[in-house]
């Protein structure tokens, strides 16, 4: 493949975050589904059927410990629950890794 002497390999590229906003802004009004992970378990078909109203369901989560925040599977960020008037909310602690592309 040929290159031109101007042209710069995609590796050479210098991203600012004036190019990056510059480069999302096409999109800055789109929906974008986030998701809050309280916690995770695993149990059998038996324990799941076992479940009634007031069962407890232990989480592997301990309490306190902040909370994943997902978008398509996966962890962007970690937050602390806070209440807002009579809503929760959540108050952001992490952000997992500022260098991966959603």
């Amino acid at each position: 493949m040929a290159t031109k002497r101007n042209d710069k390999p995609e590796t050479d590229r210098v991203l600012t975050f004036e190019s990056v906003v510059a480069e999302l802004m096409p999109f800055i009004d789109t929906p974008f589904a986030l998701e809050i992970q309280l916690g995770k378990t695993r149990m059998t078909i038996r324990e799941l059927l076992e479940l009634d109203l007031g069962s407890i369901v232990e989480l592997k989560k301990s309490a306190g410990e902040p909370m994943d925040v997902l978008s398509k599977g996966r962890v962007l960020m970690r937050g602390e629950v806070t209440v807002l008037e009579d809503s929760l909310g959540l108050r952001i602690v992490e952000i997992v890794d500022s260098n991966k592309k959603v």
